[in-house]
């Protein structure tokens, strides 16, 4: 079955979606990243830290599929 011009259009906006989210994370990792490292945190602040940014992104995708 060949897909219609709508199909096609939402594939290739989910995958620009993906794409666009994957960059904010990317982002978001090597901004904690240099936290860690311009603040010398140790094991366990970082661990920490990771912690929340988890918990954070979790709510997030919560709030997006109740939307």
């Amino acid at each position: 079955m060949k897909a219609t011009g709508i199909e096609q259009l939402i594939k290739k906006v989910r995958e620009d979606e993906r794409k666009h989210y994957a960059d904010l994370f990317s982002s978001r990792l090597a901004k904690l990243s240099a936290h860690v490292l311009k603040n010398k945190m140790d094991h366990a602040a970082s661990a920490a830290l990771l912690q929340r940014e988890s918990e954070s992104v979790e709510r997030q995708a919560q709030e997006w599929h109740y939307v």
